[in-house]
């Protein structure tokens, strides 16, 4: 092996690996960052990304790189960590210069790089002059005729650097993208013209009047009276095929009181199942049944419509689309692109509003079953606020999706792969939901509450859980007994107020991810040797205080080190069988297990995956555990070649499979928090973040990237914006974890305040608003390091700030505010929310700017008529009077609370 600098070298480095015998030659970017570099498939060689998809990374790990080519890079190499880099194809036996993009910010680095079947070689890798800097070092290599992989590590005592990428000179890549043609218009339409007149069926319910031309296949549905959608058909796909009620040429009949059948010889059967659910509101769900046999499909719509103008709300004004998320994961926000920039590449997951925001009038489209199939909904908006085309698909993931440039541009796809077919004599797409509605923030209540029927949600008579959560403040040193201790006492001695004063239950005090340090020996927990002693002692002192203890598992994921093929115990398929390893128990697309963020994603339907989880839970009730946090649930959720369970064929059925062993275990008196997770699964949960971890800006903020980190409380008010209904699907939302303090994590996971020049603890004014924030969310929990070595302002923030009754009462009821209007573009949340309980009216007004806001609100548009009207601001105790409207200074980053009652 011999190792020579890059022809551009302008810089050696000085120090002599002698057990190498190496002489090492890097190339430094000065200044500005490089132009991109030619890569080796330009030069017809191979390159690969580090942080490909496909690239096996066991405790190494992905994040952003504005300078390398791809846009990331892979980083926390170490001797216990590797990146395996697969699909180098060799022509023939013989060496390869390899080059490696890496980038680092000393000279004490160094990789292993172990080829297939070759020996291993340490490789001193010089700085490239910092950690957004790329270098270059060139290797020859060894490999053998055909397909190798190349194996990248540190020798031991030493890390390693960050790699951008590898270059293999004379090789080829094998192709491991699996792209989506359609991506930009992911659901078919059927060009087949709309035969006119004939006969016709009306089907009505409530408000709702579906006028359908049985000849056609298509019909009109009218609210009131008054035409809003026009031209609705509904199809499938079959191989190449997509077959819709447009093409049965009359052969469509009413065939029972709300059912249309269209049969004719050489198509299958085609039913639409409607139901009329409400005044305003109607579902359809499309049958299809093969003509001699089963049929396979990857697609249903049973929703559509591509006629000019087929949508239209009547409506000029402020009119946009509500994106949904796939998930919460990695601060992935909502978005509400104007009507007319709306194309059919811009999806929503599962459920959708079209809405003026102006007059507040809204059509609501979205899925209510969730059992086999993921859905989503695709549009073509106009000039004129209405759309050209609507459709509402089973079948449709965020693969191959583009998140844009906008907020979300950092986002990944999470799925890796196109939906998979499903098969059957009959194969039933999920109902879907279809209302207009005069408010569109009623339109998605109404659909939440006929999604929680449908799931038959989880529910919850305990009240609003207060607590601590230990992450955020802590980090790993969570995990330690005397620490969480301290944090417990402190609760108990320094803020008795924090607590919800309406239930029974005190407060939680919850370790998260590194509760398994208590063990011994560490997280060993599938060990039936283990000694659970520690957490035990911790469980009871937390009792004995008048709190709830709380725990933290992950049932689908794994971040840890043990490494791929190394035997995980309790995990044995049979009592004599070995146990099996990461690598089998991984979910795999295209042969490779799935990597996500960091994480492998475990086949929820594999026996060893679910005794880990069983063997976790069942021990935490033993304990007298009644509170846990399931963590990255979208690990198991996502589509891959096949699952352990032959008759499971989607990541929907899987998931569901799973989560239904997890909640068996836990029981129905265990109250489930989900964390990251997809984002309906209120069958197997009381309750789910409503938004990825939010620290305690107000506004984005971090040292270096603050578009990608939004760990913001603006942030997690955008998901309030366009997600508070969600509290009609679970129990209660979840307002995330509360930080006074602005805190990093080192290496080994351990929590810290941050020094100068940035800032250690943020602006009163922005705790008060955090607090605001999560307490008119739902789920009231604090995270940060009250030990009796925290900062002292934390715990003064902690004792001032968590003990405001009137604030606390607002998460004693439960229900999240609603957004008064949506936000001012399509990223930025609303800054103002309402509630309305019982004769008093709630309202929070944010102020996410430096300066002063002046607020002048109609008290019609917060549900109130005429009359006097006595205010009290909660976090002041300032008392004023209004009529007909009311006028607030807010103070910069800041929030003001107001409580409104009839006058006296």
């Amino acid at each position: 092996m011999s190792v020579r600098s890059a022809s551009d070298q302008v810089r050696r480095a000085d120090r002599a690996w002698l057990a190498a015998g190496l002489a090492l030659g890097v190339v430094v970017a000065i200044g500005a960052a490089p132009a991109p570099a030619a890569t080796a498939a330009d030069q017809g060689g191979a390159t690969i990304e580090a942080e490909a998809t496909q690239v096996l990374l066991d405790g190494a790990s992905r994040s952003g790189c504005s300078t390398c080519s791809g846009g990331s890079k892979v980083g926390s190499i170490d001797p216990s960590a590797t990146a395996q880099v697969p699909g180098v194809i060799a022509p023939e036996d013989g060496t390869y210069e390899v080059t490696l993009h890496y980038l680092s910010g000393d000279d004490s680095r160094a990789l292993t790089i172990t080829p297939d079947g070759g020996s291993t070689v340490t490789v001193p890798v010089a700085s490239t002059g910092g950690w957004d800097r790329v270098g270059t070092l060139t290797v020859d290599l060894p490999m053998h005729a055909g397909e190798n992989s190349l194996t990248f590590s540190a020798p031991a005592g030493v890390l390693g650097p960050d790699l951008d990428r590898v270059d293999v000179a004379g090789a080829t890549g094998k192709d491991y993208t699996l792209t989506d043609p359609d991506a930009a218009d992911p659901v078919p339409v059927d060009p087949t013209r709309a035969t006119p007149g004939g006969e016709r069926t009306v089907l009505r319910g409530g408000d709702v009047v579906i006028d359908y031309a049985t000849a056609s296949g298509t019909a009109d549905v009218r609210w009131g009276g008054r035409e809003a959608v026009t031209g609705f058909y509904s199809g499938v796909r079959l191989g190449d095929e997509f077959v819709t009620t447009k093409q049965y040429d009359g052969a469509c009949r009413l065939t029972a009181r709300t059912t249309v059948t269209c049969a004719k010889p050489g198509l299958p059967t085609l039913r639409q199942v409607f139901a009329f659910d409400g005044d305003r509101s109607f579902s359809v769900r499309l049958d299809v049944t093969g003509t001699d046999g089963p049929v396979t499909t990857s697609m249903m719509v049973p929703v559509m419509t591509d006629r000019r103008g087929s949508v239209d709300l009547g409506r000029t004004g402020d009119n946009r689309m509500v994106l949904v998320p796939f998930d919460n994961d990695h601060w992935v926000r909502y978005e509400t692109p104007a009507i007319k920039d709306v194309t059919p590449a811009r999806r929503s997951f599962e459920v959708t509003a079209f809405i003026d925001d102006a007059s507040r009038r809204g059509l609501v489209v979205g899925s209510l079953d969730r059992d086999t199939w993921k859905s989503g909904v695709v549009a073509d908006g106009n000039a004129r606020g209405g759309l050209d085309r609507l459709q509402a698909a089973a079948g449709l993931t965020d693969w191959s999706y583009d998140y844009g440039d906008g907020m979300n541009k950092y986002q990944f796809n999470r799925e890796l792969k196109p939906h998979a077919e499903v098969s059957g004599a009959t194969v039933r797409s999920p109902r879907m939901f279809v209302g207009l509605y005069p408010d569109w923030r009623e339109g998605m209540e109404t659909f939440g509450k006929a999604a929680a029927q449908a799931a038959k949600s989880r529910t919850w008579d305990e009240g609003t859980p207060f607590g601590f959560n230990s992450w955020g403040g802590l980090g790993a040193r969570g995990g330690d007994a005397a620490v969480m201790d301290e944090v417990s006492e402190f609760l108990a001695e320094e803020t008795p107020g924090f607590r919800n004063a309406g239930s029974a239950k005190g407060l939680y005090v919850g370790v998260d991810s590194y509760w398994d340090k208590m063990l011994a020996p560490e997280y060993a927990f599938e060990d039936p040797n283990t000694s659970w002693a520690e957490l035990e002692q911790y469980v009871a002192d937390v009792k004995a205080r008048g709190q709830e203890p709380a725990l933290y598992f992950q049932p689908f994921a794994n971040f840890w080190r043990e490494g791929l093929d190394e035997p995980i115990g309790g995990t044995a398929l049979c009592d004599t069988c070995e146990n099996q390893t990461y690598r089998q128990m991984a979910l795999k697309v295209n042969g490779i297990p799935v990597n996500i963020d960091g994480a492998w994603a475990l086949d929820p339907t594999n026996p060893g995956v679910q005794n880990r989880a069983r063997i976790a839970l069942g021990k935490f009730r033993e304990l007298g555990v009644r509170y846990v946090k399931l963590d990255f649930l979208t690990h198991g959720y996502v589509e891959a070649d096949d699952w352990y369970d032959v008759d499971v064929h989607t990541g929907q059925q899987a998931f569901r499979q799973g989560m239904a062993q997890v909640v068996d275990v836990v029981g129905d008196d265990m109250f489930v928090d989900l964390a990251i997770s997809p984002l309906f699964a209120s069958e197997f949960a009381h309750a789910r973040r409503i938004s990825c971890d939010v620290h305690g800006a107000l506004n984005n903020w971090h040292p270096t990237q603050p578009d990608r980190y939004q760990k913001s409380t603006e942030y997690l008010l955008n998901s309030l914006t366009y997600g508070w209904w969600l509290d009609e699907v679970y129990a209660f939302n979840d307002g995330d974890h509360v930080q006074f303090g602005n805190y990093e994590y080192d290496g080994n996971a351990n929590a810290y305040l941050l020094d100068d020049p940035y800032p250690s603890i943020w602006p009163e004014g922005q705790n008060r608003a955090r607090v605001t924030s999560a307490a008119i969310t739902g789920i009231y929990q604090v995270s940060e390091d009250l030990t009796a070595t925290g900062h002292p302002v934390v715990k003064q923030r902690a004792r001032d700030l968590l003990q405001n009754p009137g604030i606390n009462h607002l998460a004693e009821l439960g229900r999240s505010f609603a957004p008064v209007q949506a936000g001012p573009d399509a990223f930025t949340a609303s800054d103002t929310f309402v509630l309305r309980d019982g004769g008093t009216t709630y309202l929070a007004l944010f102020n996410y700017g430096s300066t002063p806001r002046r607020a002048d609100l109609a008290l019609r548009d917060l549900g109130l008529g005429g009359g006097r009207y006595d205010v009290t601001e909660l976090w002041t105790g300032q008392e004023s009077r209004a009529a007909g409207r009311l006028r607030a200074v807010v103070p910069g980053e800041d929030v003001r609370v107001y409580a409104i009652e009839a006058g006296r």
